[in-house]
């Protein structure tokens, strides 16, 4: 069998247990059995726990790479449609449920495994640079909106997303984010003043 084939089998058989289970109770048996494969075998391409998750990590992000950012370069789209089509596939992509119990169970696992919290760091900074790139496009593809189109229970829902999140990813990742400037540009979101900064929103 194609090595690439078996790989992605096993992948395949990683996410399913992943789906059911939590990362502590999945063994590398358990991903043999579900995959047909011989422990074996399983070793001869990822040799430890460890490098199987780092492999599902890299395959989540040539998911998100390979997959979507073709489209800030498609010749068919171009301007707030490219741009939009960019955030949409990424987080259609990302906030699959299955895929998000998948990345709750990898951080899980990084918070209790140092070996395993370098390369989620590695993934959540390409991810990051991937919406500087979308962010880039969009000062000047996208057009202003009216902040009036968005209801009250919207935007204490990105309220709630940027400042819950922030401080995990900050936790994963470190930026630097300062709580009281990260308060500031949230509420300027949603300000009723004209604000050209705040394209997207």
């Amino acid at each position: 069998m194609d090595t690439s084939i078996k790989r992605k089998r096993i992948m395949d058989s990683l996410k399913r247990l992943l789906d059911k289970y939590s990362y502590s109770y999945i063994s590398m048996q358990n991903v043999a059995d579900e995959a047909g494969v011989s422990k074996g075998g399983l070793r001869y391409y990822f040799p430890t726990k460890e490098s199987l998750f780092i492999g599902l990590l890299e395959d989540f992000f040539t998911g998100i790479e390979v997959d979507h950012m073709k489209m800030v370069n498609s010749q068919e789209q171009s301007g707030d449609r490219a741009v939009l089509s960019t955030l949409f596939n990424i987080e259609s992509f990302v906030l699959n449920q299955k895929n998000i119990k998948i990345f709750i169970n990898l951080i899980l696992y990084g918070l209790e495994n140092p070996e395993m919290m370098k390369p989620i760091s590695i993934f959540f900074r390409k991810h990051l640079d991937i919406y500087k790139k979308v962010i880039e496009q969009a000062k000047s593809d996208l057009p202003k909106i009216d902040k009036n189109e968005f209801d009250i229970e919207f935007k204490a829902r990105i309220t709630q997303i940027i400042l819950l999140s922030t401080g995990l990813l900050e936790a994963i990742d470190p930026i630097g984010m300062e709580p009281a400037k990260l308060a500031r540009y949230v509420l300027s979101l949603f300000s009723e003043q004209p604000n050209t900064d705040s394209i997207i929103c």
